[in-house]
């Protein structure tokens, strides 16, 4: 097969590009014709296969990025290849190796509006759209569950169009690992005494993976710790920002920058702890080296392997949304724990499978298949309207007509719900299965301008509960399966949409099942227990939202629903789960308001005046939810929950102003009648 791969720029200590150099030569070993295409490549240039620099004008990254994208097209056009396998988001690709984050959600949660106008934002996200749109068909060679979600979420591809690839472990890694006497000596050679702890920080892009909080948790460690532990910087990056924050908290003593190394396996054998807070990362392979290297690990969930260190029990993985504050206790605990050595043994004895070793071999695979299976399934234009947004599962894509699946779900009957003006919810079995079907009309210009006269965002359609579901299952926050969600181009007043979310089955409304509490209190030990556990769920499930820069907008006790687990016949919280539904006016920004964060926990507040919760249930909420104690709620954090608590009451008059008003004018109809 002639093959054709492209990669902007190769440098030796870059992930990405060991990645595309191993997918390389296992396509070198089976015969294929190959030949590559690169804007720059530093270092030795392997044996056998036709490296091809395409120089690029030295403009923005964005443009630069063009260049190289129109120069790779011309060299297309006179190569016939079977296929083109691209390491970065551009037009024209075949398949393309998932090892980018998505731009479209890192600038929906960094920018400004103004961002968004920006050429630089519309060249990458023109670029990213030609690879994971609808009306693309590239093959993604995925390499994180979390991170083909987000894809998912801002461009709806089909779930067809992904392969899943192994670990990017390379096999070499694993014979790199230094003998006790060799870590003994590398220690020495690095400077490090016997009686110092050693923490290594490993990775090109310091600014993603998290330098600046890696030295924030070194500077609040306690001074009596701080004087014995050490940070190596390994990796090949701007060092500056950071050398002026190391000596901005002190540091300097405590902080080396080793620049890009070649001894990676041999520095992880003589370190202590590995610390990987990254902001965003798809994989992570330095998580799965460490681990053969028995290095205890400190890493945030956002890392695609940070599963693998929770599943092989080989450190801490810090739950998002990220708290400065927890990392710093976390690293502190971990310096002094007992359990390294367990980590250090988990994490040996989990890296052993050989299986993390593969993704060479199966991207090769995948490559062949598509050449020989599928090359003639892309060149069939799109049955989507252009402009129309869909996604449907693979269980329902068959079950429509081709190209009329939005009319024709939109028009689906069932369960009436709720109806509403320009929103209805029905309850309805397809293939076997049972959904709720959420469509929504156009609200029109006068609804859309009310809603901008008091400073909020209109809801327009299904898009808010589609992005809002795909947030919290980020975040950890049970919540609907998302089965399909489409809307109509064009004028937004008069757009129409619908999200399609599987049942959740054997649940109850937190509101039902908390009303009886008034009447007949949780008793038994049990059912006290339980209580308590609902309190803190609530209160963490809330904290959370707000934490990572969402909220509700209808925060109330009726949008929880329950599915009480039972053992020996008292609810148990260990096999109980608890959701949040109705998401169709979350908002979800960089940083949440204080105002919107107020809001909903006085909705929550209101919901549950009938509750029967008592003044220490209220406190327990409080502390959970600040994660402090009661002395904090009750001094520091006084006027914050006074505020809550007035905008509660003003809430539960104002409904019972509108009740007693529905109720007069009742009356008034029946006696007119």
């Amino acid at each position: 097969m002639r093959l054709a791969f492209c990669l902007y720029r190769y440098f030796p200590y870059s992930g990405l590009s060991r990645d595309f150099l191993r997918i390389v030569e296992e396509c070198r070993e089976r015969d294929h014709d190959l030949h590559v295409y690169v804007s720059e490549w530093q270092g030795p240039r392997p044996e056998g296969i036709s490296v091809n620099l395409l120089p690029v004008l030295p403009l923005s990254n964005h443009s630069r990025l063009d260049s190289f994208y129109r120069q790779f097209r011309k060299a297309r056009r006179s190569g016939r290849f079977d296929a083109v396998i691209g390491f970065n988001k551009m037009p024209g690709l075949d398949l393309y190796y998932g090892g980018d984050i998505c731009y479209a959600e890192k600038m929906a949660m960094r920018s400004t509006p103004l961002h968004l106008l920006t050429p630089r934002y519309y060249g990458f996200r023109s670029f990213e759209r030609a690879v994971f749109g609808m009306h693309s068909h590239t093959v993604i060679l995925s390499l994180s569950e979390r991170e083909k979600g987000i894809y998912q979420q801002h461009y709806c591809t089909a779930e067809s169009r992904f392969i899943a690839l192994p670990p990017t472990l390379d096999k070499s890694r694993i014979s790199g690992v230094a003998s006790r006497e060799n870590m003994m000596e590398k220690r020495r050679e690095l400077g490090i005494r016997d009686d110092q702890k050693l923490l290594l920080f490993m990775g090109s892009g310091f600014r993603t993976k998290g330098l600046d909080r890696v030295l924030l948790a070194m500077a609040a460690l306690p001074h009596e710790i701080r004087d014995t532990v050490r940070l190596l910087v390994v990796g090949q990056d701007r060092e500056r920002p950071y050398r002026g924050l190391v000596s901005g908290n002190r540091l300097t003593r405590h902080v080396r920058f080793l620049g890009g190394r070649d001894d990676v396996m041999e520095i992880m054998a003589a370190g202590d702890i590995l610390i990987h807070p990254a902001y965003r990362e798809t994989t992570g392979t330095v998580l799965i080296e460490a681990m053969i290297a028995g290095l205890p690990i400190l890493v945030t969930d956002v890392c695609g392997y940070a599963d693998h260190v929770a599943r092989a029990n080989a450190g801490i993985v810090l739950k998002s949304p990220f708290d400065q504050g927890t990392m710093n206790r976390m690293l502190g605990s971990m310096l002094v724990s007992e359990n390294r050595k367990l980590w250090c043994e988990n994490g040996r004895r989990y890296a052993r499978d050989p299986g993390l070793c593969r993704m060479p071999e199966e991207a090769a695979d995948a490559i062949e298949s598509w050449v020989t299976t599928c090359r003639s399934d892309a060149a069939k234009p799109s049955a989507i309207p252009p402009g129309q947004v869909l996604y449907l599962d693979e269980e329902l894509r068959n079950q429509f007509s081709c190209g009329r699946e939005l009319e024709q779900i939109m028009a689906l009957d069932g369960l009436v719900v709720r109806d509403e003006p320009n929103r209805k919810t029905v309850r309805l079995d397809l293939a076997g299965k049972s959904y709720y079907l959420k469509t929504h009309g156009g609200v029109g210009w006068r609804e859309i301008l009310k809603n901008l006269v008091y400073l909020r965002m209109p809801v327009l359609g299904a898009s808010n509960e589609w992005h809002g579901i795909h947030h919290l299952r980020r975040i950890g926050v049970d919540t609907m399966t998302v089965a399909g969600f489409g809307k109509t181009p064009g004028n937004p007043a008069t757009q129409r949409s619908f999200v399609l979310t599987h049942e959740l089955k054997d649940c109850i409304s937190l509101e039902d099942y908390c009303a009886g509490w008034i009447s007949d209190p949780p008793g038994t030990p049990g059912e006290i227990r339980f209580k308590r556990w609902l309190i803190g769920k609530v209160a963490g499930i809330a904290r959370d939202i707000h934490e990572s820069g969402a909220n509700h907008r209808d925060l109330y006790l009726c949008h929880f629903l329950l599915r009480t687990g039972f053992t020996q016949g008292e609810p148990d919280p260990v096999k109980s789960r608890l959701y949040m539904i109705d998401l169709h006016r979350m908002q979800i920004r960089r940083r949440t308001p204080s105002r919107w964060i107020i809001k909903d926990l006085a909705g929550l507040y209101f919901s549950s005046h009938d509750a029967g919760l008592t003044t220490r249930d209220l406190y327990r909420f409080m502390c959970v939810y600040r994660s402090g104690s009661v002395a904090h709620a009750l001094t520091r954090d006084r006027a914050f929950w006074e505020r809550v608590r007035i905008r509660g009451v003003r809430l539960h008059d104002y409904e019972m102003r509108k009740k007693v008003r529905q109720e007069r004018a009742c009356r008034a109809t029946s006696g007119i009648r």
